[in-house]
């Protein structure tokens, strides 16, 4: 597998979902083993706003980096999954959602 691979299986994935009403999305391919996937998913009631940083590594998609953000139409934050290693206590450190509020 290369980036452009894994680049082409997620697009194809939110293509086979027809909720996603809109999506804007930008690829940034450092070498075939490394790159940055990001943009925006459009739905009905809101978007969600992602990045991934791929790095291949035995033919195999390692996510270094990753931010999911859902916000409704009126701004306000339904919830962000991301893998920042600021909240060492959780069990399933580093990935952790934060919610509103």
């Amino acid at each position: 597998m290369t980036v452009d691979d894994y680049f082409s299986k997620t697009e194809q994935v939110i293509a086979d979902f027809n909720i996603v009403v809109k999506q804007k999305s930008e690829k940034i391919k450092t070498d075939d083993n490394f790159g940055i996937f990001k943009g925006s998913l459009y739905f009905d009631n809101g978007r969600l706003d992602f990045i991934e940083v791929i790095r291949i590594i035995s033919n195999f998609p390692l996510k270094i980096k990753c931010k999911y953000h859902y916000i409704a139409d009126d701004n306000n934050m339904i919830f962000r999954y991301d893998n920042v290693k600021h909240h060492p206590d959780i069990a399933t450190f580093p990935h952790h959602k934060h919610i509103s509020g």
